[in-house]
């Protein structure tokens, strides 16, 4: 099976006992890879396309991303919410890295959003409060770490507000860093394994395999 990051995480967040973040329709839904997003999603993907190709969402006064991606929703972002943001941006990065690795039979794709040399650094978007836990705990990264074996991954979450006239505006920006450590092989391919069997004993794995041959 050829398995994405994302789909990973949506399947670890199924797992995780009394979260109310992932239900099985939604997990399915990724799986079979229907799922077509939300305001929060669009929203992150509208703000990372304008921090990676800044020119082409360029407007007087800010930045405005239509119709992105099959998105029915547009977002605009003021020169005052930007500008902190590709302060952060390094010299020379790499957006939308992509990393492919095998664990046992099946190979797991994973997207970095910037590299720069042995350094990976992810952008986030929240509207609620920040959460700590909620990306230390994430499988993305750890894969990322195993797949790219970077010397460090530094989050960026960004900490938006939305008024009820969908005018955007920054918070504040939360950055913390995340190390490789040894056993993080091992824990990734232990949830690839328990994610072959759910996908096994929900039939799909014809499905998987058909993505995998079509890459």
């Amino acid at each position: 099976m050829r398995i994405s990051c994302t789909t990973l995480e949506s399947f670890r967040l199924f797992m995780e006992p009394e979260q109310e973040w992932m239900s099985e329709d939604d997990l399915l839904a990724t799986v079979r890879g229907e799922f077509v997003g939300n305001h929060k999603v669009w929203l992150g993907q509208a703000f990372g396309a304008v921090i990676e190709h800044p020119s082409v969402y360029r407007v007087p006064g800010g930045f405005r991303v239509d119709a992105l991606r099959g998105c029915p929703e547009s977002f605009a972002f003021g020169d005052d919410v930007m500008e902190p943001v590709f302060g952060l941006i390094a010299d020379g990065a790499v957006f939308e890295a992509k990393g492919v690795k095998r664990y046992g039979r099946h190979d797991v794709v994973a997207k970095a959003d910037q590299m720069v040399g042995a350094h990976l650094i992810e952008t986030k978007t929240t509207l609620g409060s920040f959460d700590f836990d909620k990306y230390a705990n994430s499988c993305q990264w750890r894969f990322m770490a195993d797949i790219f074996e970077p010397s460090k991954v530094t989050y960026h979450v960004f900490c938006l507000d939305e008024s009820d006239a969908g005018v955007i505006s920054l918070k504040g920006i939360e950055t913390f860093d995340l190390y490789p450590y040894a056993d993080v092989h091992n824990d990734c391919l232990n949830l690839v394994r328990a994610f072959e069997t759910y996908v096994t004993a929900k039939g799909l794995v014809s499905l998987l395999d058909a993505r995998q041959h079509a890459a």
